[in-house]
């Protein structure tokens, strides 16, 4: 027979337990194969992401647990994929212009930033994962001026399955709304005014590309 105080004492520990909740580390692992029909714009870019890119972390509760989402880390693999099929050339670089350590050949830099994210669970696990990502990109003037700033939003839903894998879904899901804005980005970029401007102004060419609908938001 347990006696009542350690019967509280476990009682106390298993309530403790229940309303602390599990935290769970959402694997994420985007991808984005290279697309023979992508619009090259004919120039040579850098890319700038900050260290606040690429440690950003999303984490939220939800049915009494935590989900910790890695963005950045994942981002900051997926994004110079889609820069790279987006740009003739792209280059790393570890500062924004006006800095006088940057390449000499390049014409802009890019910078990408997580603004948004957020997701939802289905109440019974062979529901439907979802996640919904916001990029912000600005492209800055090499005398440090941005000339642009503009948002993509990435959406991504994931049926899920029986089992014990409670982060699979979450991530599969966040890793479609990341693809999905890579995707957007590398087909709207040149549609940006502010962009299609500044390309004009350089006599810049883009090559396999015709017209299209915009498919993003522009804030200037």
């Amino acid at each position: 027979m347990m006696l009542p105080n350690l019967k509280s004492a476990v009682y106390g520990l298993v309530l403790a337990l229940v309303i602390s909740g599990c935290s769970h580390d959402i694997p994420l692992n985007p991808n984005l194969p290279e697309s023979a029909g992508a619009p090259k714009i004919a120039e040579t870019v850098g890319v700038y992401m900050s260290s606040d890119f690429k440690t950003h972390k999303h984490s939220d509760s939800q049915y009494g647990d935590t989900w910790v989402f890695p963005l950045g880390a994942a981002s900051a693999s997926l994004m110079p994929k889609a820069f790279e099929q987006a740009f003739a050339k792209t280059v790393p670089v570890d500062a924004l212009p006006p800095s006088g350590d940057l390449p000499g050949d390049i014409a802009a830099v890019i910078e990408p930033q997580i603004q948004d994210f957020s997701f939802t669970l289905p109440f019974i696990k062979t529901g439907t994962y979802s996640s919904v990502i916001v990029y912000r990109f600005r492209m800055l003037g090499m005398e440090g001026t941005p000339f642009a700033s503009w948002t993509v939003e990435g959406t991504g839903a994931k049926p899920g399955e029986i089992g014990f894998e409670f982060a699979r879904w979450p991530g599969e899901a966040a890793d479609l709304a990341m693809e999905d804005a890579a995707h957007k980005f590398i087909d709207g970029v040149a549609m940006v005014p502010e962009v299609r401007r500044w390309l004009q102004d350089r006599g810049a060419k883009i090559s396999n590309f015709e017209p299209k609908e915009p498919i993003m938001v522009v804030y200037k």
